[in-house]
């Protein structure tokens, strides 16, 4: 399934939309050197933008929260401080906030790929273990793909995205495609390691006419080795994100505080709302990423 799309970008990007992007696509074609993967990523992740149209829709969405972060935080800094450098301050605070907003940008469609993978790996044991109990029981290869297949949409027996990529594959087939070209052509569409060595020793058994109950069983075993492995993988991972954690997040915030109001004994330092409401936002910000982090080493898991 295609779509168009460009995170944050003001406006949908339908027919009238593409025509405003047409407007910024020269510099997005100036840029589009820079980022000679993003094509291969648009194309892998469903976006049915070209990297120019892309390009302009992230230049639009950035200069869109340069404008709004700028009007912002310059009316903060002149209504909660003294200082004449307001304009300064929030110069540098809407260009930090567009710069972020397309770095975002030209991460989503590796985040979109990334996504994709994360979801068929999920039931990729699963659906594993059930190809092996129907080809093991003499049921034919790709009646048993169909079976997972028309699964797809109930909610017991569903296995997510494998279900609507075997779906795919068992079109496909039907369309006159031979089984071997269309597993070979799904494990080049989908970007999960496990998910194309699981279909190319199914085709490379297809093809060659091998036991599939036997060549299963064995990936089968594979892939629960390699879960355990990233369980115990994602355990050693966690204690050196603990520590980091503490040092970042509680131990520098609080002797960071302490200096402060040490420091301001001493000298003439004025500490005034828009710092300590600066402190407690770069603490937010270190929580949610930490946040993050630990939710993205989470490995997809199915024993």
């Amino acid at each position: 399934m295609t779509s168009a799309k460009v995170p944050f970008l003001p406006f949908p990007v339908n027919r009238q939309g593409r025509r405003l992007l047409h407007g910024f696509c020269p510099a997005g074609a100036i840029i589009a050197p820079l980022f000679p993967a993003l094509r291969r990523d648009l194309e892998e992740s469903g976006n049915a933008l070209s990297e120019t149209e892309y390009l302009a829709g992230a230049i639009i969405a950035s200069l869109f929260f340069f404008a709004f972060a700028f009007a912002g935080a310059y009316f903060v800094a002149n209504a909660y401080s003294n200082s004449a450098n307001g304009g300064t301050i929030a110069l540098l605070f809407a260009s930090f906030a567009a710069l972020s907003i397309f770095s975002y940008a030209m991460m989503h469609p590796q985040l979109l790929i990334h996504r994709a993978a994360r979801d068929i790996e999920r039931n990729l044991l699963y659906a594993t273990r059930h190809l092996m109990i129907q080809t093991s029981a003499g049921v034919p290869l790709f009646d048993s793909i169909v079976s997972i297949s028309e699964q797809y949409g109930d909610a017991r027996l569903d296995y997510g995205a494998i279900s609507a990529e075997f779906g795919k594959i068992a079109k496909e087939v039907r369309g006159g495609k031979e089984l071997t070209d269309a597993l070979e052509d799904s494990a080049s569409r989908i970007n999960s390691g496990y998910y194309q060595r699981l279909i190319w020793q199914l085709a490379n058994a297809n093809k060659a006419g091998a036991n599939m109950g036997f060549v299963l069983r064995q990936m089968m075993q594979y892939l629960a080795d390699e879960q355990r492995v990233l369980i115990r993988d994602y355990g050693s991972q966690l204690s050196p994100i603990a520590i980091f954690y503490m040092l970042s997040c509680i131990i520098a915030p609080t002797m960071g505080m302490i200096f402060l109001v040490i420091i301001t004994s001493l000298v003439s330092i004025q500490v005034n709302e828009v710092l300590l409401g600066a402190m407690l936002l770069a603490s937010v910000v270190l929580q949610v990423v930490f946040i993050g982090l630990i939710k993205s080493k989470r490995p997809v898991v199915a024993v």
